[in-house]
C-alpha cells in the first residue's frame, strides 16, 4: 500500500477506490455543528427522562 507524504498531491494518487471514497470525503459539505449539537442535547435530555421515570416504577 503506497503512503502518501507531504510533497504528494491528489492527483498524484493513482485512480482507485480509495483515491474515490477520499474526494467524496474531502468534497463532503461541512457538518452544522450547532445542529448536531442541539440533536444531541434531545436525545440526553430524553435519555435522562426515561432513566427518571424507570426507577420510579
Amino acid at each position: 500500500m503506497a503512503s502518501i507524504n507531504y510533497y504528494q498531491t491528489i492527483n498524484d494518487i493513482p485512480e482507485s477506490q480509495g483515491k474515490e471514497v477520499l474526494l467524496k470525503i474531502l468534497n463532503s459539505p461541512k457538518a452544522d455543528s450547532a445542529k448536531l449539537q442541539k440533536i444531541a442535547d434531545d436525545y440526553e435530555k430524553k435519555a435522562l427522562e426515561m432513566m427518571k421515570s424507570e426507577k420510579k416504577e
